[in-house]
């Protein structure tokens, strides 16, 4: 199983420790100008998952994945996002954000 199955395994049901034990103890998240540790990044998740109509693992498409990488991609509002992490030991250990406004990307997400 990959990262994504096992992200929307513990999203399906919220698994706290599950998704902090996916990450690895070196986590760094960048998210447009803001850099994020391990314990900022599980801090805004959970308080996102617990949200009754946060459904991030629903919406999020896998354009790659493999031994050293996942890259996911999804609408939110009127913005595409795109996150791309580094995987080290099996675990996600780098992630880059990037928000773009739908007006601004190719045609097939803007229709």
């Amino acid at each position: 199983m990959g990262i994504h199955e096992d992200l929307y395994a513990i999203f399906k049901n919220f698994d706290p420790d599950a998704f902090r034990a996916i990450h690895h103890e070196e986590f760094m998240v960048a998210r447009e100008l803001e850099l994020s540790t391990l314990d900022d990044h599980c801090e805004i998740i959970y308080e996102l998952a617990i949200k009754p109509d946060w459904d991030w693992h629903k919406k999020a498409e896998v354009v790659h994945e493999n031994f050293y990488c996942i890259e996911w991609r999804w609408q939110d509002g009127d913005e595409i996002v795109t996150n791309v992490s580094l995987k080290k030991d099996g675990q996600l250990w780098r992630s880059v954000v990037n928000r773009i406004p739908i007006s601004d990307t190719p045609p097939k997400f803007g229709e």
